[in-house]
């Protein structure tokens, strides 16, 4: 099979159609970069643990076995990229788990709100209907009432 060499005008036309697609990484917050590696399929916590481990052997070669200090963006680097301790790891997947429980609870209430209607009462939520043979009069009119105030609903939402 013959190695095919991409010519220049094909590689920058990919460039020019992928910088348009991405914008540069100057533009990008953390989040989103984290985002479009996770969407990648990168690990970001192995990213992040290699690049760990270069920049400190990079430190320990160069600088501090010939007895150099640290230039300020490596060290930043080193610390910025040093792995979490267990406890902070928990930490973190404990905020993570509480904001998201709270997001549910709160998007529960919201649409719970938007679903019982007050004139109802607690019974419109309840099956007291499903085991009654014949419905009484005043079952009837409740749930006459509640169909005509669905179908209003309804009705409202469609214009």
């Amino acid at each position: 099979m013959k190695n095919k060499k991409i010519p220049d005008r094909s590689k920058d036309s990919f460039r020019q159609m992928f910088d348009a697609l991405v914008p540069s990484v100057e533009e990008l917050d953390d989040k989103e970069v984290l985002d479009i590696l996770s969407a990648a399929g990168i690990n970001t916590d192995a990213l992040f643990a290699k690049a760990h481990h270069s920049f400190q052997e990079l430190a320990g070669r160069k600088y501090l076995s010939q007895g150099k200090n640290l230039p300020g963006e490596l060290k930043e680097a080193l610390v910025q990229l040093k792995p979490a301790s267990p406890r902070e790891r928990v930490e973190l997947e404990t905020g993570k788990a509480r904001a998201a429980i709270r997001s549910i609870v709160e998007n529960v209430k919201a649409n719970m709100a938007a679903v019982v209607n007050p004139k109802w009462g607690s019974s419109a939520m309840q099956p007291a209907f499903r085991n009654k043979k014949e419905l009484s009069k005043e079952d009837q009119q409740q749930l006459a009432e509640i169909q005509e105030d669905l179908d209003k609903d309804v009705a409202s939402s469609e214009e």
